[in-house]
This record gives structure tokens, C-alpha cells and sequence, in this order.
């Protein structure tokens, strides 16, 4: 038996394949290796992935699996999740440029005395004349003159420098607000509030970020930019499977192939978009490595796996892989299906879904600056393997947003605001539910004595509707209703036995939620109430931080994704014509200007305060020297939420309103109120009070003292 394999080896024309080449084997032998080392980091965070699921269940319903439907159930979990979403994620947030302070000046001290003082000596100097040999200034030679000339020239030039920074960072800003409003199918204020859900949920949320190129389709992307690149791959794989004469379905996949040809056509442009693409994986589909320390910034990992869930016709429409039947099938929940499990579908639908789906791993490994795609039990790569697609400084385009974090050794993942408020959950749905029993318990009941009435008497007297009169045959001498029937004594509802108020301070205490605000009148003094309230404010403002924080990375990240990868023409089509965008390296990517998200941006405003405290500063900023109208007038509206467009209502020179009117001319029989008599402030030479007018601007009216 040994001789006839030997033989069969060495002739590989007697119908054999001949051996794989070198390179062949060593990417299979690659290939069985990464996969391995993702299942075992699967496997390791398996648990935290459990507690996942129960955290999503226990939210959904406010109860775990195991507690009947039939019971009662107060989801105050649910309620606390979506309420701490509304005051962490109101609004969209507001991304500014920001360039590392530098010192831009190599000669000037910054001091505006000392560039006014070489100003004026330059001006002098060429006051002076020009020599007629030379065209240089006669005051070149002068030490005094040249040390001049060259801080006005470091000044012009360090000017030009900031000036040219401010334009980049501006086109920065007009980018990053243009792509986070053109994710489709689910916009970005959506996809980030349901992200922020999850975090609180599950105790982390995700982020990815990415960059959609014109003809290419990337696997991670599950909010595109609005055009047709999907159709058009869905056409192109149709396009094969109708030319392969061993497909059985080819005659269904020309009648498709025809139906998406003509949909194609009926539309006059055909749109092939590029751009940033926020992505934004479920909880349990970011696989970090075992050794990590930290999920922000996911320090001490050598390798993060992002985990995907497609058909087997998906793949070959993303990879141009045909997987065949050599993968492991999966189920939706991402768990691997048994080939015997069956689906209780109709025949057509169970031969579309026969191969079920297939996992496909997007491993980054920074050990070696290497991105690997791969599919679960498939024995080649799905992809070559290369350099991150996109750039980013840390290498991972993969961000975490947590709320809890505590220093723990042995648990990675933080605990949920679901985690924390189990035991006051099930604590409330048990006191409920005692009290639901409790008083089906104390309802009336009534007795009688055996024998007393018939079958068709307790029935009658069971059933017997308000104020109706039961006639009944008893069965003794004795007629006496009362004696007859009596009600049977039963215990009262004590409702100290289920009272919730020390489960709901539990509830203030772990998640910083209290009773008043869920909906429900608190017995707490109005002291003890606006502590409370300004601790749960606390708590708030500190996630505010902590989105805050998440977001100025993806904003960063971005910022450097648009510098490596958008060209000038694409920049000026979508951000006008005077954008101004640098060509850079790498390395002056990561060190000039970059992406911030502005403080508290995201949250719900308190527009109340913001108008009062403007309100306060505005008379001290309108007499201080060098404050910008315009910049006032932009503030203002800025605070007042008013979507109002300067650029029109602005005239440079012209004066303000107040004093046009002052320098209107009077009426001829007035020749007192002329505004030539009165000066070049108008009627504003007109003596005023000392500090002003008496009295306040009061609600009702003016009240001033005349």
C-alpha cells in the first residue's frame, strides 16, 4: 500500500494534481495559524461575550430569559439606558481644527511694540530712495535697517504660515461635516446614539473608521456613501454566475441579471463616491487580543480581529472568492451551525440558505504592520495580505467608547449600566410581582358549608352580576343566605412588604439615576432631591468627557485619513474653490494640524445658561478696543441657535444702524436738531447721566425714571 501511494506521487500524469508549490503550502500553513490564534482569543473573551448578550436581553426587556413572560415587569433599566443616551447625545458634534502650538517666529519677540518700531524704520528706509547702481535701498547697508528688514520679513512669512494653517483647517472641518452627513443607509447622529446605546449596554461601543474608494468595495463597510457601487457588484456577480453553464439557477440568475441591468439604465448617472465611512461594529464582533491592557487605544495588543457575518455570495461579490463548501458555517448569532441544523423555511428558501453564512475575519496585526483577511475554515486568504487600507496614527482604525472603568486584572471589558443595575432590576420585578400575587391573593372569596347548596347555586351566586337578584334551592331547613354563604377570612396587603424606595436609591447610588427622574414622584425633600440631581449631573458630565474624548480621536484619525487620501480636486468640489490643501508626508501628517471635537459639543445644551452668560459678558466685550462686530454678531446668533447668513447682512465701512439714524438730517423748521451742529456722533453728543440710564429693563416694559 505504501508502494502504490509512492507511486501515485511521483506520476502526476496518471490523473493526479501535481504537488503544491512552496508558497502555496506556506500560506496555508499562515492561514491555519492566524486562525487559530483568533479562535483562541474568541474562545478567552467568550465569557465577557456571554454577559454581552444577557446585558442586551436584560435591557430589551427588563428581565433575563429565565423570567417568565406572564410576570411582572418594570423596565427601569431600559428606561435609565435611553434616558442617559438623550443627555449624552443630543446633537451632532461640532469638529474644529486645531494646529500644535509653535513658535513661528525665528527673529520677532511677538511683541507688537517691537514690529511697530521695524515697521517704521523699513518705511523710513525706503522713504530714502533707491541707490541707481545697485536697486537696493540706500538704506541696505545700515545694521539698523537690515536687523528691520528681517523681523518684518519673519513676521510676513510666520503670518503667512498661520494664515495658511487656519484655510487648511477650516477645509479640514467642512470635510469631516460633509462625509458624517452622507452615511447611508443610517445617518451618523443615528449610528452614533445607537452606538452610545451599546456602550451602556454592553459596556463598550465601536467605531470604525474607513475610507470608501471609487470601484472598490470594502469588506467593513456597512454605512456607505450614497451611490450604486453595491448594485454594481451585485450585477457583475450575476454577470458570471449566468455564464457558467453548471450553474443550475441560470436561467434565474439571467432574469435577475436582465431585472438590475434594466435599473441600472433607467438611471441618468451613475454615481461612484469616495470618501470617509464610519462603520460601527457590534459588541460582540471586535475580537481584541488576549494580552491587551486597555480598550481605549487598546494598549498592550498585538493584533485586533474585526468579525463579519456574510453569505457565501457576498463574499464573491466583495473578494472575488468562491468559497465553495470549504468554510465553517455559521448561524446569525456568529456561532458556529451544525451541518445537520435545518431551518424551518420553505424548499426555495432552504436552497439559497443551504451553505448558511460565512465568518470573515479582518485581523490587524501590528506586530507586523500587516492587515489579513480571512474566512472561517477556508484554507487560502481572502484577500493578499497588505498595509492597512487606511492610515492612522496608532495603526488600529478600530475605536472604543467605554463608560465604566474600573482597574481590574482578570476582566478587560468594563461593566454595563445593565451589569451594575441586575440585582435592583430583578429586586423591583420581585417586589412587583409579590405585590401582583400578593393581591390576587387578598381578593374575596366566600364559603359554604357542605352540603348547603347545589352545583347550579354556586354557580348562580359566583356569577352573579351587580345588583341582580339569585334565586336559589337550599338543600337544608334553614333559608338564611348568610349562613348559608360567608366570606372567608383573608390577610390584607401589607404594602411595606413591597416597597421599592431602598431599590430605587440602590439604583442612585450604582447608575446615578434617581426615582424623580424616571417619571415617578420622589417622597425626598426638595434638598435631598437637588443633591441627588447634582450628583446624577456629575456623573452625566463626566460620559460627556468621556465621549468627548472618544470622539476627538475619531476626529483626529479622520483628519488624517482625508490628508493621506483626498486629492485637491475632490477637496475643492466638495469644500468650494478656495480650500486650500497641503500635499504631506506621513510624518507631517501626524505632527501638524489636526482634528478636535469642541467640549460638550455633543450633549444636550443648555441654551437658558449659554444666552444668560453671554448676556453678562457681551456689555464688556462691546467696550473693550479690537473686538471683532462680526465676530460678535456670529457668537450671538451661534448661542441663539439661529441658522442666519452674515455674509450677505455685512458691508465693510459701513457704519453701525444706530449711528446712520443719529446722523439723519432733521426737518428744515428744526434748524436746533441739525446733524452738522451736532458733531460727528450725532445726537450721541447729547449729555448722559452719569452710569447711565435709572432704572431696568423689566419684562412687562420699560420702568426707567424719566
Amino acid at each position: 500500500m505504501l508502494e502504490d501511494d509512492a507511486m501515485v506521487e511521483t506520476a502526476p500524469d496518471q490523473g493526479t494534481e501535481a504537488p503544491e508549490r512552496p508558497q502555496q503550502e506556506g500560506e496555508r500553513l499562515l492561514v491555519a495559524k492566524l486562525q487559530k490564534r483568533i479562535r483562541g482569543d474568541k474562545e478567552f473573551h467568550e465569557p465577557a461575550f456571554k454577559k454581552m448578550r444577557e446585558d442586551m436581553v436584560l435591557a430589551r426587556r427588563g428581565a433575563p430569559e429565565d423570567w417568565p413572560a406572564s410576570n411582572y415587569v418594570a423596565n427601569i433599566t431600559g428606561r435609565h439606558i435611553n434616558q442617559k443616551v438623550a443627555a449624552l447625545y443630543a446633537k451632532d458634534p461640532k469638529a474644529v481644527a486645531r494646529r500644535r502650538e509653535r513658535l513661528d517666529f525665528a527673529v520677532w519677540d511677538e511683541s507688537e511694540a517691537s514690529f511697530m518700531q521695524a515697521l517704521q524704520i523699513v518705511q523710513m528706509g525706503m522713504q530714502a530712495g533707491l541707490d541707481p547702481m545697485t536697486g537696493q535701498p540706500l538704506a541696505a547697508s545700515d545694521p539698523t535697517f537690515q536687523q528691520a528688514m528681517q523681523l518684518v520679513q519673519d513676521v510676513q512669512q510666520g503670518m503667512d504660515a498661520r494664515e495658511t494653517a487656519t484655510r487648511i483647517g477650516k477645509t479640514m472641518e467642512l470635510l469631516f461635516d460633509y462625509f458624517t452627513k452622507e452615511q447611508t443607509p443610517v445617518d451618523f447622529k443615528t449610528s452614533m446614539k445607537q452606538m452610545v446605546r451599546r456602550s451602556a449596554t454592553t459596556g463598550v461601543g465601536y467605531l470604525k473608521l474607513g475610507f470608501q474608494r471609487e470601484l472598490e468595495q470594502d469588506p467593513q463597510i456597512a454605512e456607505r456613501l450614497a451611490d450604486f457601487r453595491s448594485q454594481i457588484a451585485h450585477v457583475e456577480n450575476l454577470a458570471n454566475e449566468a455564464a457558467d453553464e453548471n450553474n443550475p439557477h441560470r436561467e434565474t440568475d439571467n432574469a435577475e441579471l436582465e431585472a438590475s441591468i434594466a435599473a441600472l439604465q433607467e438611471q441618468e448617472y451613475v454615481l461612484a463616491r469616495e470618501g470617509l465611512v464610519f462603520d460601527f461594529p457590534d459588541s460582540t464582533r471586535v475580537i481584541p487580543d488576549r494580552m491587551t491592557k486597555h480598550l481605549t487605544g487598546f494598549v498592550g495588543a498585538r493584533w485586533v480581529t474585526v468579525e463579519y457575518l456574510y453569505t457565501p455570495d457576498e463574499v464573491k461579490e466583495i473578494f472575488g472568492v468562491d468559497l465553495g463548501k470549504e468554510f465553517k458555517e455559521h448561524s446569525l448569532d456568529g456561532t458556529e451551525r451544525d451541518s445537520q441544523t435545518t431551518l424551518d423555511l420553505d424548499e426555495e428558501v432552504k436552497e439559497e440558505d443551504h451553505h448558511g453564512l460565512a465568518c470573515v475575519w479582518e485581523h490587524y496585526d501590528r506586530q507586523s504592520g500587516t492587515v489579513y483577511y480571512l474566512c472561517d475554515g477556508h484554507k487560502s486568504f481572502l484577500r493578499a495580505p497588505g498595509a492597512p487600507d487606511i492610515y492612522v496614527e496608532d495603526f488600529w482604525p478600530v475605536f472604543a467608547l467605554t463608560f465604566n472603568e474600573v482597574e481590574d486584572e482578570k476582566n478587560l471589558f468594563p461593566p454595563s449600566d445593565v451589569r451594575l443595575m441586575k440585582d435592583m432590576q430583578a429586586e423591583y420585578n420581585r417586589a412587583r410581582q409579590g405585590l401582583r400575587e400578593h393581591r390576587q391573593a387578598a381578593r374575596p372569596r366566600f364559603g359554604s358549608p357542605k352540603g348547603a347548596l347545589d352545583d347550579d347555586d354556586k354557580v348562580a351566586f359566583a356569577t352573579a352580576e351587580p345588583f341582580t337578584v339569585t334565586e336559589f334551592n337550599p338543600l337544608g331547613d334553614d333559608p338564611d343566605v348568610r349562613k348559608l354563604i360567608q366570606a372567608v377570612p383573608i390577610p390584607g396587603v401589607d404594602p411595606n412588604l413591597y416597597e421599592t424606595g431602598q431599590t430605587m436609591q440602590d439604583v442612585q447610588l450604582v447608575a446615578g439615576a434617581q426615582e424623580a427622574t424616571f417619571g415617578a414622584v420622589s417622597k425626598a425633600t426638595a434638598t435631598e432631591s437637588s443633591i441627588a440631581e447634582s450628583s446624577r449631573v456629575a456623573s452625566v458630565d463626566s460620559n460627556v468627557d468621556d465621549l468627548d474624548a472618544f470622539l476627538t480621536r475619531v476626529a483626529r484619525a479622520s483628519g488624517q485619513v482625508l490628508l493621506r487620501e483626498m486629492s485637491i480636486e475632490q477637496v475643492k468640489e466638495i469644500a468650494g474653490v478656495g480650500a486650500v490643501w497641503p500635499q504631506m508626508g506621513l510624518d507631517e501628517i501626524a505632527k501638524e494640524i489636526f482634528l478636535e471635537v469642541e467640549a460638550g459639543s455633543s450633549g444636550r445644551p443648555n441654551q437658558a445658561q449659554e444666552i444668560r452668560n453671554w448676556k453678562e459678558m457681551l456689555p464688556f466685550l462691546v467696550q473693550m478696543p479690537n473686538i471683532a462686530p462680526t465676530w460678535l454678531a456670529r457668537e450671538t446668533l451661534r448661542r441663539l441657535d439661529d441658522k442666519m447668513d452674515l455674509t450677505q447682512a455685512i458691508t465693510e465701512g459701513a457704519p453701525s444702524i444706530i449711528a446712520m439714524n443719529g446722523l439723519t438730517q432733521a426737518a428744515p423748521q428744526d434748524p436746533a436738531n441739525a446733524p452738522e451742529a451736532q458733531g460727528g456722533e450725532g445726537a450721541n453728543n447729547a449729555p448722559a447721566a452719569p452710569g447711565g440710564p435709572a432704572g431696568t429693563d423689566a419684562g412687562m416694559g420699560n420702568n426707567q425714571v424719566p
